[in-house]
Order: C-alpha cells, then structure tokens, then sequence
C-alpha cells in the first residue's frame, strides 16, 4: 500500500492499472483478475485511511478506461501558520519528550523546523520498545486480545488503551486471569508479547483511558521516599499549567513576577525526578534540603553521563 501510495503521490498524471503494475513490478499477480482484487483490496484500505484516491474516466482512443490520482492538495498538510515562537515550543516539546522513535523529528522538518535545538541538558524518556508497538498497535486497532507474563503469571488481555503517564507507558485491558480490569506497564512485561486472532473481544463503550490509569498527582504520591512533599519554584510561564494540576491548596507564595512556591507529591522518587526534568530549567527545588540534594546530584550524573 505505501508503495501504490508513493507512486501515485508523484505522478502528476492519472496512472491505469496496467501502468501501476508495469511500475510496481511483481507486487501485483500477473493473473489480470487476481491482481484487480489485489489493487481493489489495497485502494479501498487506503481510502479508508482516509486518503483520497481518485478515479478519473479516460478519453480518446482510451476511452472507458479508469486511471488513478492522488490530489496532493486534499492529501499534503496545509500550512499551519506557525509563529517563530510556536515553532521553538514544538522543538523544545520534541527534545525534552522522547518516545523512542524517529516520528517527532521528521514533523517538525514537515512543519518548517529547519534548525535543530540543542541537546537539553535533561530529557524525560517515554521510550516504548520499538518491538512491542506495532503488536500493541496492532492489537488495539484490530481488538486482538494479548498473551504475555506479567509478575510471573501468564496474563491473557483484552487491550483497551494505551497511556504514556508519569514518563511510563501503561496498558489498560480486562484481564483473563483477574476477570478484571487491570493496568499493565508496559516495560514490565516478561518475555514475547503475542496477538491472538482479530475481533476477538468487544472494547466497552464507556471505557476512558485517561481515568483509568492513576492521575500524575497520584503516581507522585504513590511511593516510600522519606518526604511526602518538595517546595517547588516554577516559572511564571508554567505556573498557571502546575497550579490547575495540583490546585490552589498546594500554592504556598505567589511571587511578584507571577512564578509560584508550590508543594508537590515527591513520595515516589523516580516519578519526581521525571516531572521536575520535564520542567527543563523552569523549576527549581527549594526544600527540603534532602530533597534539592537529590535533585543535585540527579543533574551531576546527568552531565557527567
């Protein structure tokens, strides 16, 4: 499919099936009736992607005969209109987040990013394992349940949704074994992740993905850290964002220049660290004093790393 995409992308003229299997050489069957159902089934999978495909009748001494086009106009992204600033804030967003793949970068080419960032100093690492997304993605597109160990114990899951929270990826699903619903992370399963067969379950109607796994506040507090709570200095420009995260009530000073004292949850240390980093260089540890030399020492192994 991405190869009869690519050709008709750029083309510039409408191409007939004879034309499209003459250039894609053996990817079609030479049978003439095998490789129209071939072409059929890939057209109508792209269109229902979403891509507009388009039949045009020919004329003259190819009269009756069907060629096919792709309208970059409909297909190709438009341009947004992005100021200098918008466009520092996606390259700031793409360096500090990370998800283990290449996906990020090429947008921000596509979007005009023609000058690379530097390398921050700290980064929040979401990685999934590049092996296991396309089954996770596979599965949950096509509700196919999951077999893999988790804890030990041989889990078969039906996939509800999948999360990136508090730097980690989390999998939602009703569990076999549990006759439950449960949350999986991710970099804690055991061994080959395997997909069963296609449509093998029924995703609920109600099912929310962002309710079901524990919110930043209460993976922050989840945890056996000596102090439950660090007094943060943030930033003017993130104060608002931090404040309607964590509420009025963890507001400890409002300072002239519109930055904020805010406590948060550090009870669960290495989720802490996580969304104090993705902070960048926007907040600041004042206590307690253990707390900030933790922080302290975190940024030592950084930059000696």
């Amino acid at each position: 499919m991405i190869n009869l995409l690519a050709l008709l992308v750029q083309r510039s003229q409408p191409l007939t099936l004879r034309q499209i299997r003459n250039e894609l050489g053996s990817q079609y069957p030479e049978s003439d009736v095998a490789a129209r159902a071939a072409f059929e089934r890939d057209k109508g999978e792209l269109r229902d992607m979403g891509i507009p495909i388009e039949m045009i009748t020919l004329g003259g001494d190819r009269a009756g005969e069907g060629a096919y086009t792709v309208d970059r106009r409909s297909y190709e992204l438009s341009d947004l209109g992005l100021t200098d600033a918008e466009l520092e804030a996606l390259k700031l967003a793409a360096a500090t987040v990370r998800i283990g793949a290449a996906h990020g970068e090429a947008a921000l080419w596509k979007l005009g990013g023609e000058r690379a960032l530097e390398e921050p100093l700290t980064s929040v690492n979401i990685e999934l394992d590049r092996e296991l997304m396309p089954v996770l993605a596979d599965a949950l597109a096509e509700r196919r349940k999951l077999e893999f160990v988790y804890n030990g114990e041989n889990r078969t899951v039906h996939p509800y949704g999948l999360l990136a929270r508090g730097g980690y990826w989390y999998l939602v699903g009703f569990d076999e074994l549990r006759t439950d619903r449960r949350v999986f992370r991710v970099d804690r399963i055991e061994g080959t992740l395997e997909a069963l067969e296609p449509n093998s379950f029924d995703r609920p109607d109600e099912f929310d993905i962002a309710s079901a796994v524990a919110t930043e506040h209460e993976l922050l507090s989840d945890g056996k850290g000596v102090h439950a709570s660090a007094l943060v200095l943030v930033d003017a420009p993130l104060a608002k964002q931090v404040r309607a995260e964590f509420g009025d009530d963890a507001v400890a000073k409002v300072r002239p220049d519109g930055s904020i004292e805010i406590n948060i949850p550090c009870a669960n240390l290495a989720a802490f660290r996580l969304w104090l980093f993705a902070m960048v260089d926007r907040a600041e540890v004042l206590a307690p004093p253990e707390v900030r030399a933790q922080v302290r020492e975190w940024l030592n192994e950084s930059v000696s790393g």
